[in-house]
């Protein structure tokens, strides 16, 4: 979105600032080879594209929680710095799941900013990280929702569930980077070509893997069933997760790889799936997973978790473990080439550089541009 919002004629330039890094992290086992390096890295801000600035804030000061004063120095140098690289013109000020350890630094930007932008890419509250963080991201969603002037929403059931919140909401879906997806090469990736070898379907996934989310009753009975099947997860796993699945010889886990990089590793997948169970987290979805799966032009099968019904004509959507499996197989067998085209002529539909239109004309009417 970021990248997309850039190239508007009115954007001098996007800043995106990462959470608080511990500078303790670069000095911990098996990382000081290159601290040196990564600090620098840190310290100072990343070109990753035209007029996009990358930075992330690091935390210096040991034991900030109980150095208030300390905290709030440190807080205020790392918004001098964010006022300089943006050499004190006017900015848009775009919030997203705020990092509740630098209040004072988003409550001074907020201050300044001609325009400010809340986005429920998710809904926050409800992610399962235990009732203390929570509580925690309630109340920073709240307030920052409560004072940004425009509220975006990746669906309906998130606009209604916190429309109470502010009057200016919004729904602006997800999307997929298109043409990094649908590319006419890729790169092989020696993992799957192993695999490729058993001749044995490759069932993917991508995405964080916790048992918060990921249905037990669908991934259990599709393990039972189609034990010649190889399931593939990419990205990081929660220790729930390991401890009830990685012991499986069919089931296998690749770590998180870096955007860019993930369609090489989707291409190998012969269907893509989205195990999810259908609660309050999964209501409040849009996933980019869907989006991006599509633009590879894979089959999918999905529980119905938000988002998904939009996406119905070309995604297979499964209520039960054993419509899962039916899905999978019917996709194993019937998909051709004007299948893979529906679905990427969808994906370019859902592409940021369609989506973000909607975004541009939000912020000009606001802005009277």
């Amino acid at each position: 979105m970021m990248a997309e919002l850039a190239k508007c004629d009115f954007i001098n330039r996007v800043i995106f600032v990462n959470p608080l890094v511990s500078i303790r992290t670069f000095f911990r086992k098996n990382n000081n080879h290159n601290s040196s390096s990564r600090i620098i890295n840190t310290l100072f801000p990343s070109k990753v594209a035209s007029k996009i600035l990358v930075y992330a804030p690091m935390n210096i000061v040991p034991h900030r929680k109980y150095l208030t004063k300390l905290k709030r120095i440190e807080h205020g140098i790392t918004l001098k710095y964010i006022r300089h690289l943006n050499d004190q013109k006017p900015y848009i000020l775009f919030m997203n799941c705020p990092n509740i350890m630098m209040q004072y630094l988003l409550d001074e930007l907020l201050k300044s900013a001609e325009l400010s932008i809340f986005d429920f890419s998710d809904d926050f509250v409800e992610l399962g990280y235990g009732e203390q963080t929570t509580e925690l991201f309630r109340r920073t969603t709240t307030k920052y929702a409560k004072a940004a002037d425009i509220v975006l929403t990746v669906n309906d059931h998130i606009k209604k569930k916190y429309g109470f919140l502010n009057s200016n909401i919004h729904v602006i879906r997800n999307a997929t980077n298109y043409y990094n997806f649908n590319r006419k090469a890729y790169k092989t990736i020696e993992f799957f070509e192993k695999v490729k070898q058993d001749k044995k379907p490759i069932i993917g996934y991508i995405g964080i893997a916790n048992m918060s989310r990921i249905d037990a009753d669908v991934l259990d009975f599709l393990l039972a069933k189609r034990p010649d099947w190889q399931f593939v997860f990419i990205g990081s796993i929660h220790l729930k997760f390991t401890e009830r699945y990685l012991h499986y010889k069919n089931v296998q886990h690749i770590p998180p790889v870096d955007y860019e990089s993930l369609p090489d590793y989707i291409r190998y997948f012969d269907v893509a799936v989205v195990p999810f169970k259908i609660n309050e987290n999964t209501k409040g979805n849009d996933l980019l997973k869907l989006h991006d799966y599509l633009a590879m032009g894979k089959p999918v099968v999905s529980t119905d978790v938000g988002g998904a019904k939009d996406l119905k004509d070309s995604i297979v959507i499964a209520d039960r473990p054993v419509e899962f499996l039916e899905g999978i197989e019917q996709a194993l067998v019937n998909d051709n080439y004007e299948h893979v085209l529906k679905r990427r002529n969808l994906a370019l539909q859902n592409s940021w550089g369609n989506r973000v239109k909607e975004l541009e004309e939000l912020i000009r009417n606001e802005l009277d541009l």
